[in-house]
């Protein structure tokens, strides 16, 4: 694995002997995040490695104090347990001029078989692919076999590419990577969404949405809370994206479900970093498998397989 780690620290983040290096993790991700951490002492000697105590839900905002560690540092790794990536802290590094890799409770399989074993010079032609073809779209419908029918605008907002490739000063991306993209206009968004992977476990979740909002929950009890404890912008359907990652697979862990190639998903929660304007301290994400896709009526994805 250490071996892997290196090889996408030179590929994907290039890191030299001179820059400041964070890799920041927390008790629960800590085996991970000290093996890419002693990766990343082979290349910087300076590499800093923090471990906090592990946040208790997806963008949940940062302690100051390592706010202002990821704003200090030009390279920031986050191997940690709950997302880091949809919180003012990475925005605010990010505008710092840091790059930053999140990798939300990424699994050894990642390293191993699934989508940290890509070539990310052949995602990125993916990744290119799918992000050119939706350009200047206006509207999306999504169906799959589980029942999902769900429809949205996407009109003048910005599609997004996440290539692996995290090279430039404030830079922001997923690995493993791969995907393309967007925040749909908030309350164009009507119809059923089922999740065939959701919350990390392969489980079907049903939503019912109305103007954006999720209005009814079928199967986790654990997003009623969520819901409950956070009030109507955690109801907000955040998020379309569709995965782009030929070597990651749907297998119950949302970092590599979510980029998997021929698979979509959408996001609950926050959206500010990337063209929406729903600010609340969460972000979840839910893949459907074998989706098809029309994008102003025409057919770029059926029954997961690519159309374009």
């Amino acid at each position: 694995m250490k071996s892997k780690i290196l090889s996408l620290l030179n590929q994907c983040l290039a890191i030299n002997p001179l820059e400041k290096v964070l890799v920041l993790t927390d008790r629960k991700m800590q085996a991970i995040g000290k093996a890419i951490y002693e990766a990343c002492r082979k290349i910087n000697i300076e590499t800093a490695l923090m471990i906090m105590e592990a946040r208790t839900k997806d963008g949940e905002e940062l302690p100051e104090h390592v706010e202002q560690a990821m704003r200090a540092s030009d390279v920031v790794i986050a191997p940690t347990y709950c997302s880091i990536t949809h919180t003012k802290a990475t925005r605010l590094a990010c505008e710092a001029g840091a790059r930053v890799a999140s990798m939300p409770r990424v699994p050894k399989y990642s390293f191993i078989k699934g989508g940290l074993t890509a070539d990310y010079e052949r995602v990125k032609k993916y990744v290119e692919k799918m992000f050119f073809a939706l350009q200047e779209s206006n509207f999306v419908e999504v169906t799959s076999p589980n029942k999902t029918n769900v429809y949205f605008s996407i009109r003048r907002r910005e599609w997004h590419k996440d290539t692996g490739f995290i090279l430039n000063p404030g830079e922001f991306g997923n690995l493993p990577a791969g995907e393309v993209f967007i925040a749909p206009i908030e309350e164009t968004i009507n119809g059923k969404i089922v999740f065939d992977s959701f919350d990390n476990k392969k489980k079907k979740v049903k939503l019912m949405v109305e103007d954006g909002l999720v209005k009814e929950v079928e199967g986790s009890s654990k997003l009623k809370r969520i819901f409950r404890s956070l009030g109507k912008k955690a109801r907000q359907i955040c998020e379309f994206g569709i995965g782009c990652n030929y070597k990651a697979k749907v297998i119950g862990n949302t970092i590599e479900d979510e980029k998997a190639l021929g698979s979509i998903h959408f996001g609950l929660g926050n959206n500010v970093g990337f063209g929406g304007r729903n600010n609340v301290p969460l972000h979840l994400d839910g893949i459907i498998e074998k989706p098809t896709v029309k994008v102003d009526n025409r057919i770029i994805i059926k029954d997961g397989k690519w159309k374009i």
